[in-house]
């Protein structure tokens, strides 16, 4: 019974968590390194390397010249999700989402 209530809070949660219209949350700070999350989204950033995971899929790897950023927006039930090294759009999961996050 225990086993089933937690599955279910985590399935709730999940679906909370992927429902928010936009989503941007700075998760953690370690010496050298800077993490941004968001719904669906995580950015990891070392000092001169970011890399992008969309979806549990690793969707970008480079050279950035600053700390990275994700943002995710939905509109009318389609996801939109996009990386940006500052101002540059380093990836999108379709084209013309850095468009529709900002």
């Amino acid at each position: 019974m225990k086993t089933l209530l937690r599955l279910s809070l985590s399935l709730i949660a999940v679906v909370c968590l992927l429902a928010a219209t936009s989503v941007s949350a700075q998760v953690g700070s370690l010496p050298g390194k800077a993490k941004t999350a968001a719904a669906g989204i995580s950015v990891s950033f070392d000092g001169s390397k970011s890399t992008v995971i969309y979806g549990g899929q690793k969707v970008f790897e480079g050279p950035t010249k600053a700390k990275a950023t994700a943002a995710v927006k939905n509109v009318n039930g389609v996801q939109y999700a996009a990386a940006f090294d500052g101002t540059r759009v380093v990836w999108e999961n379709v084209k013309g989402a850095s468009a529709k996050v900002k």
